[in-house]
């Protein structure tokens, strides 16, 4: 038992980052291939026996890559193409028949596997110059050539970003994934020391050092009044297209959004403080375009996206300001997956898709318009903490009173080594999501999910157990064959595994609202987030005093009563909530039904959690009434 939550967490945690790094590795040696081919071969010719081997070398990672792919639709055609990569490489094919592939195999990769390819924030050129003064001159040289003072002997050659055939050919992304993890065989190491804003600001930079980008980008205060931006050139077209893609999709227009937008990100990151807002609308515009293309499976994970990574985040500010619309925009996000699930007419997804995007709209203009600072940045944060930390804080107490009612104090190391864990591990969780890599909404309600479930099975065990110990008979033998013996060092341990869960899955949405929260709130205001969260721990703490406090001076039968019947109460809205963020991530069916919605105890309007809960109360029902009868029973003879 003890070991459920490690091997847990590597189920969550550890195996899904290996699989998102081997995917953005992929993507990286796959851009570099693309952009590097021309250097090593021309017209047939070998033209740098070195680079050429390292193209060979890099396309054959690239098929081993591809073929530890998880599945998904396009992973046989991404397996078709790296093998055409490799012909075309081992043959001496032409410099644009191979980036025209590694382009396919890179445009497969982002579309089905949901890989993160857009900075958070705006990034920052200023202080990308400064890094790549402080990282990169002594090697590339300070105007960009690759001429640096330690280019000298140097195979291959650092790269000259002021080339304009390598600015034509390089995404943005391909740039942050490069710095992010370095190039094997090569004198350029990974710079993951750096934060995720860092990177992305460095690749910026960087990506718009050639002449010709500078050229382009007009006046520095150069604004979208001037420019009319094409439909679908998004964030996620400027980090992952590159500047020729861009012109031979939208025009010479294209080329020249390419330049500016290099050059200015902050015309395409808006300011404003609903900034995930706009990722959902198009998501959700892209959901309605696979669907109406026939790609059903596309345009659900697309439309789960939406939620998840566009909207989600801003859930707790806009619940401050109205939560009615909260619950609207909620209703009408999961009205609009339902009718893909069915395979509901095209015009009709239109329809529904028209009525999200206007209460998004509304959304957005009331997150606008009303600054997160002062009171509504404290309230946020205070409610925030409190919805998240309150079931925590129910079952630790309450294991804790146990403990403590059955003369078993030792074993609250073991129910604090359990929390301090989960604490231990929030903290990792912070770090790795502010400064390493992005947690992607599907993996944030995946944890979630799991987490719940598994903290509801445990809290339903652990209720039954106790009141199967309240009948007369039940209650003399346990008395007479020792609480400590029925306690033993597996249970204990057991304990400590629920705490851990319990606390982590609370600590784990709590991190990732916080800083959502914090990316919207102005500076004044963030002070307020800080004492809304002690407030609200306060709170917590007070509660938690409460029940250890009056719980304790219940006689120890009935305490094991009504703490049984605690137990399972949580368990069902575990239950609940366990189901909910499963079909959020989009890994169970979701049936509406006309059901009252009550956040706080786990109850939402469909089948497949209330079913759950139901079936769940008349497990209880059944084994609470087979224990009376053998209760009676025993006491009969």
């Amino acid at each position: 038992m003890k070991y459920v939550a490690w091997v847990l967490f590597l189920l969550l945690y550890v195996v899904p980052a290996h699989s998102a790094t081997s995917l953005q590795r992929m993507q990286q040696l796959v851009d570099y291939v693309g952009v590097d081919y021309p250097g090593a071969v021309s017209n047939g010719t070998i033209l740098n026996s070195i680079e050429y081997a390292e193209m060979r070398d890099f396309a054959d990672t690239i098929q081993t890559l591809a073929e530890k792919l998880p599945p998904a639709d396009a992973r046989d055609t991404i397996l078709q193409q790296t093998n055409r990569l490799i012909s075309l490489v081992e043959n001496k094919q032409q410099a644009e028949d191979v980036a025209k592939t590694t382009g396919a195999i890179r445009r497969l990769l982002i579309n089905n596997y949901a890989l993160s390819v857009v900075p958070v924030r705006a990034p920052d050129l200023e202080k990308g110059k400064l890094l790549y003064a402080e990282q990169c001159g002594a090697c590339h040289g300070l105007q960009g050539r690759g001429d640096g003072a330690l280019a000298i002997g140097l195979t291959p050659s650092p790269t000259d970003f002021t080339d304009l055939d390598r600015y034509q050919q390089r995404t943005l992304y391909g740039l942050y994934s490069t710095i992010t993890h370095g190039v094997d065989g090569t004198a350029m190491r990974s710079f993951d020391n750096l934060t995720d804003d860092e990177r992305w600001s460095l690749a910026f930079y960087v990506g718009q050092l050639a002449p010709a980008a500078k050229a382009d980008s007009g006046d520095q205060n150069a604004s979208f009044s001037n420019f009319t931006l094409p439909s679908g050139f998004d964030r996620k077209a400027l980090s992952t297209l590159t500047p020729q893609e861009a012109e031979q999709q939208f025009g010479v227009e294209g080329g020249k959004l390419m330049a500016l937008l290099r050059s200015h990100p902050r015309l395409l990151f808006s300011s404003s403080k609903s900034s995930t807002l706009p990722l959902a609308k198009t998501k959700l515009a892209e959901s309605y375009a696979a669907y109406a293309a026939g790609n059903e499976r596309l345009a659900q994970d697309l439309a789960v996206t939406a939620y998840l990574e566009g909207f989600e985040l801003v859930e707790g500010g806009l619940d401050v300001i109205d939560q009615n619309l909260r619950l609207q925009i909620e209703d009408a996000m999961t009205g609009f997956r339902e009718l893909i699930k069915k395979s509901a007419p095209a015009e009709q997804v239109q329809v529904k898709l028209q009525h999200v995007h206007l209460l998004l709209d509304q959304a957005e203009q009331k997150l606008s318009s009303t600054e997160l600072s002062g009171s509504t940045a404290f309230a946020s944060a205070l409610m925030i903490l409190l919805r998240e930390g309150l079931e925590a804080i129910l079952v630790i107490a309450a294991l804790a009173a146990f403990l403590l009612k059955t003369g078993r104090k030792e074993g609250l190391r073991y129910l604090y080594f359990g929390t301090g864990m989960a604490f231990l591990l929030g903290v990792v969780t912070w770090y790795v999501s502010a400064h390493v890599a992005k947690i992607g909404g599907a993996d944030r309600e995946l944890t979630e999910g799991f987490a719940a479930l598994f903290a509801a099975a445990m809290l339903f065990y652990v209720g039954f157990w106790l009141h199967s110990k309240t009948g007369a008979i039940q209650w003399k033998e346990f008395i007479q064959g020792s609480i400590k013996k029925a306690l033993s060092r597996g249970s204990l341990w057991g304990l400590s595994g629920l705490a851990f869960i319990a606390v982590y899955r609370e600590i784990f949405e709590t991190v990732l609202f916080y800083q959502a929260l914090w990316l919207q709130t102005s500076e004044e205001g963030q002070s307020m987030i800080l004492s809304g969260f002690l407030v609200a721990s306060v709170v917590l703490a007070l509660l938690a005093w409460l029940i250890l406090r009056y719980s304790t001076r219940l006689p120890l039968r009935q305490f094991f009563s009504v703490t049984s019947v605690f137990m399972f109460v949580l368990a069902i809205v575990f239950a609940g909530k366990g189901i909910a963020a499963l079909q959020e991530a989009g890994k169970l069916p979701l049936s509406l039904v006309n059901f009252p919605r009550i956040d706080l105890l786990g109850i939402y309007p469909n089948l497949e959690s209330l079913g759950i809960q139901l079936a769940m109360v008349l497990v209880a029902a059944v084994l609470l009434w087979h224990g009376k009868k053998r209760s009676t029973s025993l006491a009969g003879e």
